[in-house]
């Protein structure tokens, strides 16, 4: 699933004749495929003028060898809430087309060059009119088949001065898939969901030191088309719906603290009851306040436990970028130094131990559901019109694979159904849908929690550190951003993850003492050979997979859904520091009457 004004997709199309002639698609029982498609007028329409557009040749330069439409028309409800008001309630419904030409062949072509530009985007009418969807589609191909001439020109002067150039093709091939799915159609009723939001806002009313709270809902329902001259005829539903909780206090030094919760699913029904939500209010409130009360946290190297959500979300981070590996662009000698693109920490690992040998990780992107949970991230076919496949990524501690897009990072590569996000110089990138991270001979949460006290006490140190909840998906202010990223660079950190929310300090008497402040040294997935322990009982976490730093809340040109199934995790040793952060002021002027009313 992709959720996204933005949307690149490396495919290209073919007649509406041959489409006919050659699908076999897989659509609603006893439905008519043929017939479907050709009732579609999105789908007939990007057929039959990629079929004309393929004879693109302009004096007698380049010709089109892939042309791809793919389009979206999200339905989207969003509504926000702040004690209990309603900001505001709307529903919005677009619909537009991305638009990619390859001229050159699959071995070199106007892709994967800092010259590359970025895909044609158009929008569509939602009323089907053929004619002008048809319209839309002959003028915008045209001017992006000009900017892919002007993009290979460039590139193939670049690469006169280059002495030794990546051979490796530009584009992959990719069995061509058929699939054309019934229409979504959201289903939500607005108005009660307009109550519930208000009324679930209202309960931070009664907690005057939350200087700021809000509740969010966002339902989405939308179709993603895709033809292409491999043969590929995709029509998938892609929906989401999700409740995010938000909430922020001063701490007396004036330093801000803050706390959320995001309820991530793929249907509004799916959401967890008022009653759960309201807890869940309740507890972030709770939380919020706590923390502007902790202590500020000290240095700490030793040994440290994720718990539950926080091992979900840390595998989450660090396997985004060590699941896959992306491919350097062709680059003029005299701008190198300009592109700073970090190679994934696992990119020349494969077949090398990366992790203790209980452990293994795969995403299978096929399973609907794990611990009696929906997962999110489950899917059909990517963005490119290949197939989801199973991909074991570490096999009892030993890199195996990685996710791959029809790019290729090595000759003979080929997709494995992992793009689903946009990528940088005319590339999809590569992202999981679920990923499991499984342990052999796991243990008890209480067990774990007493193994972290045992190094404490080995380690002749204070205390231990559990983490319960990391800052992810992102929603620190900019400020706290721009603070933690620049303390990061002073101390030559070149990756690590976002801050933990949650953090204790767990003494060896077993007493916990929440702190605030704590923000993590260099860390990657390098640091997974640090593994000790894991439990024997997994948690579901789905999220909204967007693929900006440190998965910023909506941030990103594009989105998807992704799941991570993983147990506790307690490692030997993490390094983390205390957050050097400009202090601000509390307010000078007393909380409004909404607020001191509840007192």
């Amino acid at each position: 699933m992709k959720l996204s004004s933005t949307w690149l997709v490396c495919a290209a199309a073919l007649g509406l004749t041959t489409l006919l002639s050659t699908v076999m698609v897989t659509a609603a029982p006893g439905a008519d495929a043929p017939g479907e498609v050709s009732r579609d007028a999105v789908l007939r329409a990007m057929a039959d003028e990629v079929a004309r557009e393929k004879a693109l040749q302009l004096n007698n330069l380049d010709k089109p060898y892939e042309i791809t439409y793919a389009s979206d028309d999200p339905d989207e409800i969003t509504m926000s809430a702040s004690l209990g008001g309603l900001l505001f309630s709307r529903r919005d419904h677009t619909r537009r087309v991305v638009i990619r030409v390859r001229v050159g062949d699959a071995k070199f072509d106007n892709s994967d060059s800092v010259y590359t530009r970025a895909p044609g985007n158009a929008v569509l009418p939602l009323d089907d009119n053929y004619h002008v969807i048809r319209d839309q589609l002959w003028l915008n191909t045209d001017r992006v088949y000009k900017t892919a001439l002007v993009d290979i020109e460039r590139k193939r002067t670049a690469l006169r001065e280059i002495s030794d150039p990546d051979k490796t093709p530009d584009f992959a091939a990719a069995n061509p898939i058929q699939i054309v799915q019934p229409l979504p159609t959201l289903r939500m009723d607005q108005k009660h969901w307009e109550q519930i939001i208000e009324s679930l806002s209202g309960q931070f009313a009664a907690h005057p030191e939350i200087v700021f709270s809000n509740v969010r809902l966002r339902a989405i329902s939308s179709t993603f088309r895709l033809v292409d001259t491999d043969g590929t005829i995709e029509r998938v539903p892609e929906e989401l719906a999700e409740v995010a909780i938000t909430a922020r206090a001063l701490a007396p030094d004036g330093t801000q603290v803050w706390d959320d919760r995001f309820f991530t699913t793929l249907h509004p029904s799916e959401l967890p009851g008022e009653q759960d939500l309201k807890k869940a209010v309740d507890e972030t409130a709770t939380e919020t306040a706590a923390l502007a009360k902790a202590p500020i946290a000290e240095e700490y190297s030793g040994p440290v436990l994720f718990e539950r959500e926080a091992a979900a979300q840390l595998m989450a981070e660090v396997l985004a970028d060590a699941s896959r590996v992306e491919r350097r662009p062709l680059v003029p000698p005299e701008y190198a130094n300009r592109l700073r693109i970090l190679d994934s920490v696992w990119s020349t690992r494969q077949g090398t131990k990366v992790a203790p040998e209980w452990l293994t990780i795969f995403d299978n992107p096929a399973q609907k559901r794990a611990e009696g949970v929906v997962l999110a991230g489950q899917y059909d076919v990517d963005e490119e019109g290949v197939a989801a496949k199973s991909v074991t990524l570490v096999q009892n501690g030993t890199l195996k694979d990685f996710l791959s897009t029809r790019q290729p990072t090595h000759d003979g590569q080929v997709s494995n159904g992992h793009a689903r996000l946009p990528g940088e110089f005319g590339a999809e990138l590569a992202a999981f849908g679920n990923v499991f991270v499984q342990a052999t001979g796991g243990i008890s949460d209480a067990q774990l929690k007493a193994k972290l006290l045992e190094n404490v006490k080995s380690s002749n140190l204070k205390y231990g550190i559990l983490i319960r909840r990391l800052d992810f998906p992102a929603t620190a202010g900019a400020d706290e951003l721009r603070n933690m990223l620049s303390q990061l660079q002073k101390e030559g950190v070149t990756r690590t993850v976002t801050a933990p929310l949650l953090a204790y300090r767990v003494y060896p008497d077993g007493h916990e003492e929440l702190v605030r402040g704590l923000r993590f040294k260099e860390f990657s997935a390098k640091d997974l050979r640090d593994l000790e322990a894991a439990s024997d009982h997994p948690y579901v976490f789905n999220y909204i997979n967007n693929g900006s730093a440190f998965n910023y809340a909506n941030s990103g040109a594009g989105a998807t859904t992704s799941s991570v199934i993983c147990p506790s995790l307690l490692f030997y040793t993490v390094d983390l520091d205390r957050a050097r952060e400009e202090t601000g002021k509390p307010p000078e002027v007393p909380a409004p009457s909404l607020v001191a009313a509840s007192e």
